[in-house]
């Protein structure tokens, strides 16, 4: 946090004082950057002794039952809570269990869900990879085992039609992880294959993920002529001592991406994978954040980019994903041989996830800061609306093929959910990463 944290000259009175003896996960949720009233400003850098699991969430690699879902107060008393599935991942012990989109789940391992007990039910039940018990508004019971898995996040790719003749694409992409880059680039090529002349981006539940991965789908979505000029995605804003050390050298739009992933070295291309289209339309929620806010703010500048939805999360800034044994093992020379022995198991899984910079577009500015990006045309999302994902008659799609197609944006559109949501907490899953090259 010394060298990298992004608000590292606001809290130099407070790093001054830093103790070692003093607990660390909660010393660097303390620590970091506040307001005048104590209100976290940066509510994303932690410390965890769990470094494997928070890796696994980012780049999809998990222990999971393959369920994703939002929370919601059952009735108008707000005395208890409910999880509505909004999706199940492909291959996923929720999917053979049957579980679909618009399913309530009441009871997690026998429990009513309170305000009071959610989290921890969610937490240790739905998301803590072991076995649960799950009770569903329509009476069934159903019972999933978490089992390693990869979430492929390229969930939903449709070819719809706008009533006028024209074809649509429409690509649900859950988060941006690096095994999902060459999948992205053959869905782009089928789109162009296609003879597309609209694109709905869906990312409603997209919590962030990879830079480079960011790059290459925003390089399929900008108009041809900014790849050819390799004209400027995204730029960082550092802290004062970092801003000495990097070079200006923002993310620029390209056709061909080289990076490693799991110890490989990968090659994406994007040519022939780009629809040149002049607009997007992108379908956004609270749930929107980190890279795919900055995917929105990059493109801005270049295209037409119309948001349908609800206002996005608001996180604003990278991060890096910082493994403690790594940084053991550099201050291994001032310490015994005993003593670093000793100590190593207690930190083989530990790490930190540290903001390190602002992202900004080629003008410098940054659209979800600070509170999130405001939708242009404003619809609730209702996972209960009896219709999957790419379905055209689901809820958000639906208001996007209606103004692709030139209909008025009133019509068609569903009313707003039927519960209200639980506040902050959604969504569960939602770890609103915005990974950086380091």
């Amino acid at each position: 946090m010394d060298h990298y944290y992004l608000w590292r000259d606001e809290i130099d009175g407070a790093m001054e004082k830093w103790e070692n003896w003093e607990e660390p996960v909660q010393k660097v949720a303390d620590i970091r950057y506040k307001d005048a009233a104590g209100k976290d400003i940066d509510r994303w850098t932690m410390l965890t002794d769990d470094f494997s699991s928070f890796q696994g969430r980012v780049s999809g690699h998990t222990q999971s039952v393959g369920l994703d879902f939002l929370l919601y107060y059952l009735d108008k008393t707000h005395k208890r809570v409910c999880a509505v599935v909004t999706y199940t991942y492909a291959d996923s012990p929720a999917e053979k269990a049957g579980l679909r989109r618009g399913d309530v789940i009441l009871k997690v391992d026998g429990k009513e869900m309170t305000p009071d007990n959610y989290q921890r039910l969610v937490q240790e039940g739905i998301l803590g990879g072991g076995t649960v018990k799950l009770g569903l508004s329509d009476g069934r019971a159903v019972t999933l085992t978490a089992v390693d898995m990869y979430e492929n996040p390229v969930h939903a790719v449709r070819i719809l039609e706008d009533g006028a003749g024209k074809k649509v694409g429409y690509l649900h992409y859950t988060s941006f992880t690096l095994d999902s880059c060459d999948e992205l680039s053959d869905v782009f090529r089928r789109f162009v294959s296609e003879g597309i002349s609209d694109l709905v981006l869906d990312l409603r539940y997209n919590g962030g993920g990879y830079v480079i991965a960011e790059e290459i789908l925003a390089s399929m979505l900008v108009p041809v002529k900014e790849v050819e000029a390799q004209s400027v995605l995204s730029r960082m804003v550092y802290n004062s001592r970092m801003a000495g050390e990097m070079k200006d050298e923002p993310s620029r739009f390209q056709d061909g991406f080289t990076f490693h992933s799991n110890g490989k070295l990968q090659v994406v291309t994007t040519g022939q994978a780009n629809p040149d289209l002049p607009r997007l339309f992108v379908l956004v929620s609270g749930s929107s954040a980190s890279a795919s806010e900055s995917l929105i703010c990059g493109l801005r500048p270049y295209m037409d980019v119309c948001l349908i939805g609800t206002k996005t999360n608001g996180k604003y800034c990278a991060g890096y994903l910082l493994g403690a044994p790594e940084w053991y093992d550099s201050v291994q020379e001032n310490l015994g041989k005993e003593e670093y022995e000793a100590a190593l198991p207690y930190v083989e899984n530990w790490g930190i996830y540290v903001m390190f910079a602002r992202y900004a577009d080629c003008n410098g500015v940054t659209l979800s800061m600070p509170d999130g990006i405001a939708p242009d045309v404003e619809v609730e999302d209702d996972p209960q609306d009896g219709y999957d994902l790419g379905d055209p008659r689901e809820t958000l799609l639906s208001v996007a093929l209606g103004i692709i197609g030139g209909r008025t944006r009133s019509a068609g559109v569903p009313s707003r959910p039927r519960q209200d949501p639980v506040d902050g907490a959604n969504h569960p899953r939602t770890t609103g990463v915005l990974v950086g090259r380091y």
